[in-house]
């Protein structure tokens, strides 16, 4: 209470000159109504700071007005409230997470601390039992049903998220803010190096975030975050365990234990988690219909008729072969704190191995030429199946000093070293095998409030070796350097919020005997109009440039994993793009939603083009080997391209009534995207539109959806059509109290329509479809 007592002191004088104060209380609780001891209560625009007391209270002294209170602390960890002081008596402020949750979490990406409501770019925040709900082995499953947002799938183990029909190294994944620096941007069949079910908070911006995070980030960024290093002060001890177990269609079986402590100015956190999957069921023929009607075709089969039976026989049916995963790992962190800032260490790991599918039935045509013993068969269609080991290892230092020193509010420093590997490995034997190790460095400064204007400048240093060693090994070793400065303004004028911000970097890829390097300018302005409450307009427009990854540049050779041969271009040049966003977002008492326009005009777009063997980027041995292994030949190019879409969210509140409440939804999303010359670009998703119902009462929670994803067919050169699909999927939850402690139980159908269900996006969608219709029971228990 004194701690609160002389924050009061110090905000009376903070106001003087002539403005009345009046002594505000509060009381901060969590979700539950529980009151939160020693969390951290800001004015933000301000100053003006206190902790709660023993109790969950604190008090301000401040005019009348409306101001935003910042909290952070306990299991909600951050977030944001609107409060407003009146004349007269004050009723107690209740701050809590409780109501309108949705509005209130803190994107932590984004270090000027906004929510979803306020960026100028549209935003998803996934956290509290709406991701517990979600969370899947895969970024890209959990994300795949919001609008924007689709999945370039390679199996249940393997599915990295598009955002906006962008994908790949378009896309950043970061842990925490540092670059989560992997294999998965080289190819579609490597995993992200980082595991959903440890997450505490996933957001993913929606465009262009190369200001902040590079050139990389021209398509959007999705951040993970958990409680390696945790700056929020604890006492005493937490943790949750939890379980899920699923059906046959996929086997999973996964636990994952977190525990948290924390006394005086030291936190500590441990993790840990297993999973494991079988060979995934699907509702019919791994091979889509539409690529063996085109293998007829070219073989000279047309007028062939084949019985279903025949191609379930040649195909393989109700069985996805090698696509088993196994996965463990688990991380420690430790985090120093004080009034003057804090400083953690985390050393995380992750260890996975799974197959990659789609090659069964290439692979069947040679061993039925050895064996007609169909166990036999079975035996060797397994051994010949692509396996990835994948291991990573990764330590984290993390600072964040309060007032260095005259003029600088914040001063952060964050440094990430991955140690990543992993092996290919095809008949018991490695074929290639991947290393990269990478460092990054990024630091920025938060300066005090300038003429209204309050912002940060930073830098941000990157390094990464990466190699391919191996008879298929089609990248040559390679070290690719980043360096980059940036700044990032914002001011409020009224109901207006102004941001401005820029950003420099140079890149330089440099392997034996050649060096590629680039420069580049990328800058954004936005605004943020404020109508009413829950009632705004955002827009942003940027410049963004993007360099060619080492891949793009280098690769020559067969990826037996992605059935293809690529070829890279030294020649390439920097991607350059001039983009628009455009966002309505509102809420009354019923009707809340999100509107967003966005346009995206790419000059020297660079795309990995299917390549016919006319096309002058191919070379005789290429296309010799190509043809011997059945391999697609795909070549890197650039063109100028323009995307174009549209996303739709909305809900509706039919009925509330004591504990029970009834909620429909709509969403939608659409991409057109399309080379200067009106020539579709490949791997584009099609529009997916639904509908969810949603009912609860009381301690119990249901989500009924349904997301028609449509057929594509504006394909590129060279690129067969996608059938359409439903997917109907069911979640139910129901949680346990015991003073302190919780019970969350919960049932999610997946597919319940057993739809054959293939996602344009991916590399093989015409070899390995979506699970089939399948179930999984989950409890967490957390204290």
């Amino acid at each position: 209470m004194k701690k609160c007592m002389l924050a009061a002191a110090v905000s009376a004088v903070l106001f003087a000159g002539g403005v009345n104060a009046k002594e505000v209380k509060g009381l901060v609780a969590d979700t539950d109504g529980v009151p939160l001891t020693n969390a951290l209560v800001k004015v933000r625009g301000t100053d003006i700071q206190v902790r709660t007391d023993d109790e969950g209270f604190f008090i301000l002294d401040l005019p009348v007005g409306e101001y935003t209170i910042d909290v952070k602390g306990g299991r909600d960890n951050h977030f944001h409230q609107n409060i407003q002081v009146i004349e007269g008596e004050q009723d107690l402020i209740q701050v809590s997470l409780s109501d309108e949750a949705e509005h209130k979490i803190v994107v932590r990406i984004n270090p000027l601390e906004h929510t979803a409501l306020n960026m100028a770019t549209p935003t998803i925040v996934m956290a509290g039992d709406e991701l517990t709900m979600r969370k899947a082995g895969t970024l890209g499953d959990i994300l795949q049903f919001e609008p924007g947002i689709s999945l370039s799938s390679f199996g249940p183990a393997v599915a990295r998220p598009v955002i906006r029909g962008l994908s790949g190294s378009r896309v950043k994944i970061t842990n925490n803010q540092m670059i989560v620096q992997d294999a998965s941007t080289t190819s579609a069949d490597h995993d992200a190096g980082i595991e959903p079910l440890l997450a505490d908070q996933i957001e993913v911006v929606k465009g262009p975030a190369t200001l902040l995070y590079g050139s990389g980030a021209i398509g959007g960024i999705v951040n993970v975050s958990d409680r390696k290093i945790n700056s929020e002060p604890m006492e005493g001890f937490t943790g949750g365990v939890e379980m899920r177990l699923a059906d046959s269609a996929t086997g999973e079986r996964s636990g994952v234990v977190t525990l948290d402590g924390g006394e005086d100015h030291w936190n500590w956190h441990l993790d840990g988690y297993t999973s494991e999957t079988d060979d995934i069921k699907i509702p019919g023929q791994a091979e889509s219909h539409i690529l063996h009607e085109q293998e007829l075709l070219e073989e000279g089969h047309a007028e062939e008729e084949h019985t279903e039976e025949e191609h379930a026989e040649e195909e393989g049916f109700g069985l996805l072969a090698n696509t088993r995963s196994e996965s463990r790992g688990g991380s420690i962190g430790s985090t120093w704190l004080g009034d003057w800032g804090h400083v953690g260490v985390a050393f995380s790991q992750v260890n996975k191995e799974y197959g990659v599918p789609g090659h069964a039935h290439h692979e069947e045509e040679h061993a039925e030429e050895e064996t007609t013993n169909e166990e036999e068969h079975t035996a060797e269609m397994h051994e010949e199946g692509v396996m990835v080991d994948m291991q990573q290892r990764r330590y984290d230092l993390q600072a964040q000093l309060n007032e260095p020193f005259a003029g600088i509010q914040q001063w952060f420093i964050g440094t990430a070293l991955t140690d990543y590997k992993h092996a290919e490995i095809e008949e018991d034997e490695i074929g290639t095998q991947f290393k990269n190790e990478a460092w990054e460095l990024r630091s920025y400064l938060q300066h005090q409030t300038v003429n209204g204007w309050s912002g940060i400048v930073g830098v941000q240093l990157t390094q990464r070796d990466f190699s391919a060693i191996g008879e298929e090994a089609f990248v040559p070793e390679s070290v690719t350097k980043n360096r980059a400065i940036f700044l990032v303004e914002e001011k409020d004028y009224g109901n207006f919020k102004w941001e401005l911000g820029g950003r420099f970097e140079s890149q330089e890829i440099s392997t034996a005997g050649f060096k590629h390097s680039n420069n580049g300018f990328s800058g954004s302005i936005g605004s943020v109009y404020t109508l009413s409450k829950h009632n705004i307009i955002a827009a942003n427009f940027s410049h963004a440039t993007r360099f060619a990854s080492a891949e793009e540049v280098l690769s020559f050779g067969p990826h037996i994993t992605t059935r293809s041969f690529e070829i890279g271009n030294p020649d390439l040049d920097k991607e350059v793009s001039q983009n628009l966003d455009f966002s309505y977002r509102f809420e009354n008492e019923r009707l809340n939603g999100e509107i967003n326009l966005y346009w995206n005009q790419f000059n020297d777009f660079i795309y990995a083009a299917n390549a016919a063997i006319t096309d002058p980027c191919l070379t005789d041995e290429a296309i010799e080997e190509a043809e011997h292994d059945e391999l697609q030949l795909v070549c890197y190019k650039q063109r100028d391209a323009e995307f174009k879409g549209i996303e739709l969210q909305l809900s509706y509140l039919l009925f509330n009534q004591g504990n029970h409440q009834f909620k429909i939804g709509v969403m939608a999303d659409s991409v057109k995207a399309e080379f200067s010359n009106g020539e579709n670009i490949p791997r584009i998703p099609a529009l997916k539109y639904g509908v969810n119902f949603s009912y609860d009462y009381a301690d119990f929670s249901s989500n009924l959806s349904l997301v028609e994803h449509q057929k594509q067919k504006d394909v590129a050169a060279n690129e067969l059509p996608t059938e359409g699909f439903s997917m109907l999927d069911l979640e139910m939850a129901y949680r346990l109290h015991f003073a302190d402690e919780e019970l969350l139980i919960f049932l999610k159908g997946k597919n319940l329509l057993d739809e054959e269900a293939r996602d344009h996006t991916s590399f093989l969608k015409d070899l390995a479809p979506r699970t089939g219709k399948n179930w999984l029971l989950g409890a967490r228990y957390t204290f």
